[in-house]
């Protein structure tokens, strides 16, 4: 007779990190669910073994059809810029009712990976800088203007969940992982285009930028599988309450990217003296000037967890293989930060408090 399966609902399955989470489950062994807008994201979820499930926090609650589901870790992933306010009470609620059915049909306590971000801590000093000191998870949060709906209330909710008198009924635990790269390559798949661009005008690029900013990132499924670990942990009380940052063993620093970049492309890289008011689009100006070194020894420590993909630079070629074929294959989410491309913006000014 086939032993009960451990179950996990990850909403924002579609999503990048999201959508590697949900994989890295099944392949872990799994009975996987992922929470999905919409019907057209249900055959990737499908092909890889994974039940969609189709609608919103709230419809986790509301829904007849969905209230026979009981999951023994929820991985949240969803984000609504918009109104982020509305849409986290909506996933607490939805994570209050999956608590009290896990409770009252096993007895024990619901996991909650709530996924935040490394950027919670602000920015660090440059590589060289004598000053530079990691950030870790005993850091202060630091948070930039435009991110603080969500390491508020994440740290607030994880501050609730440990409380003596805390009624919530499930464990928490908040993950804050370093930007992933890989397959689409979401965010860094930009650099692609933009060396791309540059490539294809024949001409320097100008960056605006130290060129020791520090770059820190993990690929995608390391950065899933960090996720798997923590749910697999066996001592509940060593990751529940509790906060884990997530990236490689080694940080790159915005130089060491864009000469492999240049060398992949073969064109010329022109550092600029400002950097400030410059012309690079929106996500690149982000991505370049800001600089932020973080520790991910405590996750190693508790679970064991260590990455096996290549850093960026040392794999370049075979992100550049996939980010291609995304892009060639129409992928929404990277032909989305392609199109960051088309022109400057004001996004890391308005990431900054200055």
């Amino acid at each position: 007779m086939e032993s009960k399966r451990q179950t996990v609902l990850v909403t924002g399955a579609n999503g990048y990190i999201g959508n590697a989470v949900a994989k890295a489950f099944n392949r872990a062994g799994w009975k996987t669910y992922g929470l999905i807008r919409r019907d057209e994201d249900a055959p990737d979820l499908r092909q890889n073994e994974i039940y969609p499930v189709i609608g919103t926090p709230k419809d986790i609650v509301l829904e007849s059809s969905l209230q026979d589901l009981v999951f023994d870790v929820v991985v949240s992933n969803t984000e609504d810029w918009s109104n982020y306010e509305a849409h986290f009470e909506d996933v607490k609620s939805m994570l209050v009712e999956l608590g009290k059915r896990k409770l009252d049909q096993t007895g024990k306590r619901l996991l909650v990976l709530f996924s935040s971000g490394c950027k919670d801590y602000g920015m660090t000093e440059r590589h060289g800088d004598p000053s530079l000191v990691a950030h870790t998870e005993s850091s202060p949060l630091n948070v930039l203007r435009i991110l603080e709906p969500r390491a508020v209330n994440v740290a607030s909710l994880l501050e609730e969940t440990t409380a003596r008198e805390s009624k919530l009924p499930f464990d928490m635990t908040a993950l804050r992982p370093t930007n992933v790269y890989g397959y689409g390559s979401s965010f860094y798949g930009a650099l692609f285009s933009f060396m791309e661009k540059g490539a294809a005008e024949n001409d320097a690029l100008k960056v605006f930028a130290d060129p020791n900013n520090i770059m820190h990132s993990a690929h995608v499924d390391d950065c899933a599988d960090a996720y798997v670990a923590l749910a697999e942990h066996p001592q509940r009380d060593e990751v529940s309450g509790q906060a884990f940052n997530i990236s490689n063993a080694r940080y790159e620093t915005a130089g060491e990217i864009l000469q492999v970049l240049a060398k992949s492309y073969g064109a010329t890289i022109e550092y600029q003296p400002q950097t400030r008011g410059s012309s690079m689009s929106g996500v690149i100006e982000a991505l370049l000037q800001y600089t932020q070194w973080v520790s991910s020894e405590k996750i190693r420590r508790v679970t064991g967890w260590k990455e096996k993909r290549p850093l960026f630079v040392d794999g370049i070629e075979e992100y550049r293989l996939a980010y291609e074929a995304a892009v060639a294959a129409k992928h929404q989410g990277t032909l989305k930060i392609r199109s960051t491309l088309d022109g400057p913006s004001d996004l890391f000014n308005r990431w900054s408090k200055e």
